[in-house]
């Protein structure tokens, strides 16, 4: 049965998947490159150093300064957040508010560093609904790799397979499995294929489809 619920952030808790996209489009046209989505796309989750390995094998010797595009990239994305804030997914507070009075415990996971993380969370006031908190750069691996979410689970002295990870990239749900974890994908830039739905506990289209499937999980165990 599931005791305790791990969810990642950007796409999933917060509406910045979207802005991260336009962010990228800017800074690589800004650097005189063509902007590639699914290269942002399937770069979700991972370390600066994987998502440069990535774009450095994509655009070759035409990316002089990938560090500098990296920076403009969040430069132009801490603008807009500074002007609008970060939007808040459908369904969280109430999916966070229901998990706490139904007595789960609760992480966050996320690729993002603390400092970022941390500033955003407080904006959005849901800082306070999780018991532990793990950030980028807290662990040395990134998803897929599994590091976060064992330690996740580690923190909330749970084995993973008492844990549902929540998740929205392709990277995160292979990070769940692979540390043996329940995955549920809730769908925001990427829906799940054939090789991700093995993967899967659960799959939705928002975090409210999430409340129905646990009372079954908890009613039969």
């Amino acid at each position: 049965m599931i005791k305790s619920v791990i969810f990642d952030m950007d796409g999933l808790l917060l509406d910045t998947e979207r802005l991260s996209l336009s962010c990228w489009n800017l800074a690589l046209q800004e650097a005189g490159l063509p902007f590639v989505e699914q290269l942002v796309l399937d770069s979700r989750g991972t370390s600066a150093k994987d998502m440069q390995a990535r774009f450095c094998a994509y655009y070759g010797n035409a990316l002089a300064d990938f560090e500098a595009v990296y920076r403009r990239k969040y430069e132009i994305a801490d603008e807009v957040l500074s002007l609008e804030g970060p939007h808040l997914k459908v369904g969280v507070l109430s999916l966070l508010a229901w998990l706490r009075d139904a007595g789960y415990t609760l992480s966050l996971a996320t690729s993002t560093s603390r400092a970022r993380a941390a500033r955003l969370l407080q904006r959005t006031g849901i800082y306070g609904y999780f018991d532990q908190y793990l950030y980028g750069d807290m662990v040395t691996r990134y998803k897929p790799a599994p590091d976060i979410f064992l330690m996740a689970a580690q923190l909330l002295d749970r084995p993973p397979q008492e844990c549902l990870v929540v998740e929205d990239s392709p990277n995160g749900i292979r990070a769940a499995h692979a540390a043996g974890a329940k995955a549920a994908m809730v769908w925001d830039l990427t829906r799940p294929d054939e090789e991700l739905r093995g993967m899967l506990f659960a799959e939705c289209a928002t975090l409210l489809d999430l409340i129905p499937l646990l009372k079954a999980d908890r009613a039969a165990g």
